[in-house]
Order: C-alpha cells, then sequence, then structure tokens
C-alpha cells in the first residue's frame, strides 16, 4: 500500500532580504555591447551590476541572469555575467528616451528573482535609478512515498478441512505445527483437522458438526481442501461451496485460506486447471492460496531422486507432506523454510535441504 504526502510551503514573503539595488545608466559614446542599427550617434548606455547576496543568504545559486530593454519596436536583451556575489553587463547603443527595464535571475529553468522599471537615458547624462528585485516563491515540496510493509500476524489457531491429502503422513495440520515451532522455541499454534477419505467442500459445508467446529473454536485461519479431482472436473461446484464455508468462516471472525492440491503423477497436465480453479476462488474471496500443486510440479520436473507420491500415484508421501507443510510455513508465517529444523524420520537431510531450499527461492523468486 503506497501512502502520498506532500508538504509545500507557499507564499513565504522574506521582506528583509529584499534589495534595493543601484543601476547606474551613463550616456555618451562608448564600445558597443549590442550593436544597433541607428544613425543617432548620441547613444546611451546601461551598465548593470547585482547583488547576489540576498540570495545567497537563502542558499540559491543563481544559474543565469538576463536583462531585457524595450522601446516603441525595439527590444534588446543581454545575459550577465555572474560571479560569485554579483551578476554584471551592460547593454549599449540605446538611443535616448524612455526604455523599458526588465531583469530576470534564474535558478535551472526557474525564475528565481525579477524585476522592472522605465528607465530615461539623456545624452551626456548620468541617471542613478533604484530596481527592485522581487525573490519569487523559492519553496520547493517534498513528496514522501512511503511503502507500507504489514506483516499478518501469525495465526495462533487454525482448522484445516480436507481428505486423504491432509490426513496422510499423520496429518498436515500435525506436521505443519512442528515445522513452525522448530523455528522458535517460544512460538506456539494450536491445529485442528477434519478429514475423510474423498470429501468434497460441499461435504463439509452440509456437516452440522463441521459448521459448529468453524463457528465455535474461536479459529484465526480455515484451511480449505478440495476433492483432489473436482476444481478440474466441476469448477463451478468447487467455486460455490468454497463461497459458502468462505461467508461462514467470515460470519466467525477467521480468515479463509486454500490449500491448492496437486496433479496426478501420470498426468502433470492437471496443474494448469488446478491452479486456475484455486487461484479463481482465491481472488473472488479475497483469500490466500497456498500453492502446494504447483510446488509439487516443479520438484516432480526438476529433482528426479524424490518421490513426493506413493505407488498410487495420488497420496502424497512423506516428502511430499514435508513439501505441502514448508509451502504454508513461508506462506503463513512469512518466513524462510530454511530456518526450519524439524526433520521427520522418513526423510534425508539431503532431501529436507533440498526442498527447503526450493520453496524458500520459489517465494522469493519464481512465484512473482
Amino acid at each position: 500500500m503506497k501512502v502520498y504526502v506532500n508538504f509545500k510551503q507557499k507564499n513565504i514573503i522574506i521582506l528583509h532580504l529584499l534589495s534595493i539595488i543601484l543601476i547606474m545608466f551613463s550616456s555618451g559614446c562608448s564600445d558597443k555591447t549590442t550593436p544597433i542599427n541607428n544613425s543617432n550617434s548620441e547613444t546611451g548606455l546601461i551598465p548593470i551590476s547585482i547583488s547576489l547576496t540576498p540570495l545567497q543568504e537563502l542558499e540559491v545559486t543563481v544559474t543565469e541572469a538576463i536583462a531585457r530593454v524595450s522601446k516603441d519596436n525595439e527590444e534588446f536583451s543581454q545575459s550577465l555575467t555572474l560571479t560569485e556575489d554579483s551578476a554584471t553587463g551592460s547593454i549599449s547603443g540605446l538611443n535616448p528616451g524612455v526604455w523599458h527595464l526588465e531583469v530576470e535571475l534564474f535558478s535551472g529553468t526557474y525564475i528565481i528573482a525579477f524585476g522592472e522599471t522605465d528607465v530615461e537615458v539623456f545624452p551626456g547624462q548620468t541617471s542613478l535609478v533604484h530596481l527592485t528585485l522581487t525573490i519569487n516563491d523559492i519553496t520547493g515540496s517534498i513528496e514522501i512515498i512511503v511503502d507500507w510493509e504489514i506483516t499478518e500476524p501469525i495465526p495462533q489457531r487454525v482448522l484445516f478441512l480436507g481428505n486423504s491429502y491432509t490426513y496422510y503422513n499423520d496429518g498436515l495440520d500435525q506436521m505443519f505445527k512442528n515445522v513452525v515451532e522448530s523455528t522458535d522455541e517460544n512460538l506456539r499454534i494450536e491445529v485442528q483437522a477434519i478429514t475423510g477419505g474423498g470429501l468434497t467442500l460441499e461435504n463439509h459445508f452440509n456437516n452440522p458438526t463441521t459448521q459448529a467446529t468453524i463457528l465455535n473454536g474461536n479459529w484465526d485461519l480455515v484451511v480449505l481442501q478440495e476433492q483432489s479431482q473436482m476444481p478440474i472436473l466441476d469448477t463451478a461446484t468447487f467455486l460455490t461451496y468454497a463461497a459458502k464455508l468462505d461467508s461462514l468462516i467470515d460470519l466467525s471472525g477467521a480468515q479463509t485460506c486454500f490449500f491448492m492440491t496437486w496433479a496426478r503423477e501420470y498426468d502433470q497436465t492437471q496443474i494448469a486447471g488446478l491452479s486456475s480453479a484455486y487461484l479463481q476462488a482465491g481472488e473472488e474471496l479475497d483469500a490466500d492460496v497456498v500453492p502446494v500443486g504447483q510446488l509439487f510440479n516443479y520438484v516432480f520436473e526438476d529433482n528426479s531422486e524424490i518421490s513426493l507420491y506413493v505407488s498410487d500415484g495420488s497420496h502424497p508421501s512423506w516428502q511430499g507432506t514435508y513439501l505441502a507443510s514448508l509451502c504454508f510455513f513461508q506462506s503463513l508465517i512469512q518466513a524462510n523454510a530454511q530456518d526450519v529444523t524439524y526433520l521427520p524420520d522418513a526423510l534425508t537431510t539431503q532431501e529436507a535441504d533440498y526442498l527447503k531450499e526450493t520453496v524458500n527461492l520459489w517465494y522469493s523468486n519464481w512465484s512473482q
């Protein structure tokens, strides 16, 4: 979330810094710095000297100074020479008469100060003219773009609703608890699962015990796992009961989370349909989706030495459930899977290290 804040001061008038600049006008013949075609030999010269001290005190740097004079249809300009504390120059070859003088001081393309007055040039005479330069608004603006990095609180009580994909290998819920608590001795979470072979979200919604458990359990998070093929065989039914359960979960004060399951071992193309259905549910219901199925597919193609499936090519091996628990850890706890120290007996250290590294890399890079 980005919050835009503007701080700007306007129209600051610093009266004691406004300078009365003395500009001497002399007439008579002289070397011309700006040639003017004129038959009149009695032309005048305007020497200009401007103190830049007031702007220096404001820590403003003048990058250009320009003086312009105009009379009738004639107009001439001259860039002034800048030194550390002054701007100097002259405009010569001016016919006697009243000329309009303008002076502009620039910092980059911005006009820092401006002044104008009328000057009458007399042949053979010197005139003193007071020109007040008004310092423009030199205050700037600061646009602060704040990136709020809001960390969701760690769920303390998590309910899993699913089927055999959730209860295999002593239960994903228990392995998730072991994984989380292995990273911090002071971190404790409570988990529970309602599962049964082949159960769908429709079955769960129509079960009064499940409804009562959701409403009365004081859960922080309820995880929904659909029957493995339902999201691709009957997407409409999946989305319908996902929405009904989400409404019940919302009524209880908890948050909904989806457990994206994996393709069958012998048909990895299923992951496209499964991903699409689960992500659609998450988007429509503003719920998190833990992309376990996508990680299954990646590991299946990347490392043939790790078997994520049991012999039926459908249910998870211990390695598969461990991978799922790491995904839940990194998604829900928002921490690095490589910090996990829990190691089930069925896994080797090498297998666990590979899976932890892969999950962390996925969330850090590939999932973006």
